[in-house]
């Protein structure tokens, strides 16, 4: 039953092979046109050879018997190998001019049949009123068989030429020159050129590979675009870890140095610097930190271990424990977190880490008498977060790529806030990592919103 199903699906309404067996079938009807139009043409041919339209055999007959048979042969201008006879019932020569045969020859019935019916345009016949005996007249051809053949033959051979043209033609628009387009445009394309798009006008399998073609090279631009960017993003991301660790490295080296090359310094001083260092050290250790768990998120074959979870009260346990830190910031807070559970498949410290990110960003760049407001709710098959403080916000230009790594909305990269520039980036990823989403609203003027989406598992 596949079998003849693929058998049929060889000509369906836009194959390649209903098209050969359309151009098949038009070329056959056109051999039979020739055909038929090389007997026509055959036809009118070997009756133009003849002069009998132009012979009036009655006139003929009147002046064989005014003026005899030769000056008859004379007025009528009749070729030269033509002639006449008179002949009675019994086929009978009576009188003859320029014929070979005698007087008194005599026609077989056969022979004279024969003569007749299968050379019809070379005889003319006249039968008197009230008389046994008719009036022949033999026209000679003014062509010979040899002509006729080569006539013939010629019409037919340039026929034919004409409707090879013509099926060639047709198979080339509808065949050849797509083939050619996407042999040019693969020549274009193996030079190194995928922006190139071959077009032409086509609906079977040749369309298809067309589109085939065009869909792979708009993959492989896609790729060398994305490697391009990879490329830049690696390069920018050194450039930023260089930049990062140069100043609590550069810190760190140069109070040491201090306290070690100092013999002079006061306990107070000797504390301060220790301090400081100590400070520079935790900040390198954390972009460190980050940057490493950054690195074990964008493994794909790391596969995080997740467990069922009430989310609601993962965000309770969450939110009370950024309680003190918000009011020592004084900034008001209002979570809105239903009562009954919310059940999601989650890696716990994962989800922990990631509202955390957002939440610290919240404080350290929102400042004092803002509030931060926190919503849980579902939709659809959905548990969905919403995270928004009355801060500064973001500015436009920062919306789309604020959750690359090392992306700040601080123009000067200021440090002063102890930030690694990495926390979205993490979140997103831990995001990713739950098959879930997070993104900026950017319609929200009053500051930040942030909108996280994570699938729920099939308790809830």
């Amino acid at each position: 039953m596949n079998k003849l199903k693929n058998k049929l699906n060889l000509f369906h309404s836009n194959s390649i092979s209903k098209q050969f067996l359309i151009n098949y079938s038009f070329l056959f009807v056109l051999l039979l046109v020739i055909i038929g139009f090389t007997f026509i043409a055959n036809y009118l041919y070997v009756n133009s050879m003849y002069i009998t339209s132009e012979i009036d055999i009655e006139r003929v007959y009147k002046n064989t018997l005014d003026h005899g048979m030769k000056k008859a042969f004379e007025l009528e201008y009749l070729p030269e190998n033509a002639y006449l006879e008179y002949i009675d019932d019994h086929l009978t020569v009576l009188s003859a001019y320029n014929s070979s045969h005698k007087i008194g020859y005599t026609y077989s019935q056969k022979h004279y049949n024969e003569m007749i019916f299968d050379d019809p345009y070379g005889f003319m016949v006249y039968y008197p009123e009230h008389k046994n005996e008719f009036l022949l007249i033999y026209l000679p051809p003014e062509k010979n068989f040899i002509d006729i053949f080569i006539f013939t033959g010629s019409f037919f051979i340039i026929s034919l030429i004409i409707a090879i043209i013509l099926y060639a033609k047709v198979t080339s628009i509808q065949i050849v020159q797509p083939i050619n387009h996407i042999l040019a445009g693969v020549k274009i394309i193996s030079d190194g050129d995928y922006c190139n798009k071959i077009n032409f006008e086509s609906k079977n399998e040749l369309g298809v590979l067309r589109d085939a073609i065009n869909q792979m090279t708009g993959k492989i631009q896609e790729e060398i675009s994305l490697r391009e960017k990879s490329e830049s993003n690696r390069k920018r991301l050194i450039l930023d870890i260089s930049h990062d660790l140069k100043t609590p490295l550069t810190n760190i080296a140069g109070y040491a140095q201090t306290l070690s090359s100092s013999d002079d310094l006061s306990t107070e001083q000797k504390d301060n610097y220790l301090d400081i260092i100590l400070t520079n050290s935790n900040r390198a250790n954390n972009l460190i930190q980050d940057l490493f768990e950054l690195s074990q998120m964008e493994m794909e074959e790391k596969i995080l271990m997740k467990e069922e979870k009430n989310l609601c009260e993962l965000l309770r346990r969450i939110l009370i424990s950024y309680i003190p830190e918000l009011e020592t910031n004084h900034m008001a807070y209002t979570f809105e977190i239903p009562e009954f559970p919310i059940w999601c498949l989650i890696h716990e410290q994962k989800i922990e880490r990631a509202i955390g990110n957002i939440i610290t960003n919240s404080i350290k760049y929102s400042g004092k008498n803002t509030t931060l407001y926190l919503e849980m709710k579902v939709s659809k098959n959905n548990a969905i977060i919403i995270i928004q403080d009355t801060g500064i916000g973001i500015t436009k230009e920062f919306v789309p790529v604020i959750f690359e790594p090392f992306v700040r909305a601080d123009l000067s990269r200021n440090t002063k806030s102890g930030g690694t520039g990495l926390g979205l980036a993490i979140t997103k990823k831990i995001m990713e990592k739950h098959e879930g989403q997070i993104y900026l609203d950017s319609d929200y003027k009053n500051g930040c919103r942030f909108v996280i989406s994570l699938p729920l598992s099939k308790t809830t």
